[in-house]
């Protein structure tokens, strides 16, 4: 996350703030039927604003509470693909694989540190939530009953996508090089911001279209 660099990257995290505000707000004066997928999106958009909040105006600087954040914002995202898959064997192996993956990085973290492999952890963790969004987003493809726009999962899936997918892709091509420029960084950083800030619209569209003809997915816990 970019620290410094001018009121540019001041002004975004503050845009993907008030973009995050965007779906709970709607969701609020829509008054759409409590349902476990909207709530944990709530809580996800939320999250994000401490996040934000926290990495650029509080702790700024702190690669630790960064890491801190980044798992948490993992569990949250990967807790509510689980509750958009429709198979029952399927949430069975996310809730296994998720106390697992959970398991193995706290292990490590506390043998090591938090700040243990700091250019792997970013790419694995958003390399599975990329994954997860394409096989949720072939899952509602595959379904002919629905039509898809309108859909609140499938524009929560290709919000995911949108960010996590960009994350990858910028982690993978810059992240793990250790001579990269501060001017570099700040670029991937930017991106990587616009891509959060897309995926918050998204989001907004999702809790726009949510309630009009119900979740059809199984929102079972």
């Amino acid at each position: 996350m970019v620290r410094t660099g001018g009121s540019l990257f001041i002004a975004l995290p503050l845009v993907v703030m008030l973009l995050s505000l965007l779906p709970v707000c709607i969701l609020f004066v829509r008054k759409v039927a409590i349902s476990a997928i909207l709530n944990v999106l709530r809580i996800l958009c939320l999250f994000v604003i401490l996040q934000y909040l926290t990495l650029y105006f509080i702790q700024a600087g702190s690669p630790a509470v960064q890491t801190g954040f980044k798992l948490a914002e993992f569990t949250l995202a990967f807790y509510l693909f689980k509750l958009m898959m429709t198979s029952s064997q399927g949430k069975d192996i996310m809730n296994m694989f998720l106390v697992s993956f959970l398991s193995v990085v706290i292990t490590i973290y506390s043998l090591k540190s938090i700040l243990a492999f700091p250019g792997v952890m970013p790419i694995v963790q958003a390399a599975i939530l990329t994954l997860l969004a394409f096989i949720l987003l072939f899952q509602l493809i595959s379904n002919r009953h629905i039509v898809l726009v309108n859909e609140p999962a499938f524009w929560i899936a290709g919000g995911q996508l949108c960010y996590f997918g960009m994350v990858v892709f910028m982690e993978a091509i810059a992240g793990s090089q250790s001579d990269l420029s501060q001017q570099i960084q700040h670029e991937k950083d930017l991106i990587i911001t616009v891509a959060d800030m897309m995926r918050m619209i998204i989001f907004a569209v999702a809790a726009s279209v949510a309630g009009k003809k119900g979740l059809p997915l199984n929102n079972r816990q």
